[in-house]
């Protein structure tokens, strides 16, 4: 698949939003979204990010229909150029603790000097909410998973890395991921995991990343990437095993 090719990413993008909205039902006029990075991540690509779910209040954000509708048009990275100040406290843009450690992280893991634009970025669950109840993981999980499994097909990722813990049990247990002793951050006794799925792709599991500050935990960072240059498989093995599964 040619990069650059602009039909290619007209393809990408109709195949998500049309996997969308056939899985997504009601859920579609619910506030979210489902991309949190420009459309044009929708290529091959080394990452997959994924957090549980938008935060923040949904009264006067636009639905999940709307951001599908918008996809093709979007060139925003939320993690970059989005302002997430709150009444309690204000942000330049990007300058949020979240957005500062996602930006640290892939400058890092991508080893380059610009913003890392090009790294596909989601959420397991599309729905917005101020906090994990109001997620609905339990009754969305499933649905918003069809969308991501046409998300993965077109990125083949070498690794899915997630923050918080419900998103890596999730994929752990649905791509079959073995089992390895988590590792220890500089924060108390937090961890972070990792997991080698049945089709060889890397997971990865940080705390979350608005409060544990991997920018600060070095040696976090050169674990990951100890882990990434590990022997893998082909990236057409997540592909065939999404599509036999």
């Amino acid at each position: 698949m040619a990069i650059n090719d602009p039909s290619s990413c007209e393809r990408n993008v109709a195949a998500v939003v049309r996997e969308a909205k056939e899985s997504l039902g009601t859920v579609l006029h619910d506030s979210g979204t489902i991309l949190y990075s420009s459309c044009t991540t929708l290529k091959p690509g080394k990452f997959y990010f994924l957090g549980l779910n938008p935060g923040g209040p949904e009264e006067g954000t636009k639905t999940i229909l709307r951001s599908l509708d918008e996809l093709s048009s979007s060139t925003v990275n939320a993690y970059l150029d989005e302002d997430w100040s709150s009444a309690a406290r204000k942000f330049a843009n990007g300058g949020h603790p979240l957005q500062q450690n996602y930006r640290f992280l892939f400058k890092e893991l991508l080893e380059i000097k610009e913003d890392p634009t090009d790294v596909c970025a989601s959420n397991l669950i599309f729905r917005r909410s101020i906090g994990e109840r109001g997620a609905k993981y339990e009754e969305l999980v499933d649905k918003c998973w069809r969308v991501h499994e046409a998300i993965l097909e077109i990125v083949r990722p070498m690794a899915i890395i997630t923050f918080g813990r419900q998103p890596f049990d999730f994929i752990k247990e649905k791509l079959h991921g073995d089992y390895h002793q988590p590792e220890k951050t500089k924060h108390g006794n937090w961890t972070w995991r990792y997991s080698i799925l049945e089709t060889g792709e890397k997971l990865i599991g940080l705390p979350h990343l608005s409060r544990y500050a991997v920018r600060n935990d070095p040696d976090v960072v050169k674990g990951i990437r100890s882990l990434l240059n590990r022997n893998r498989q082909p990236s057409d093995a997540m592909q065939i095993f999404l599509k036999s599964n």
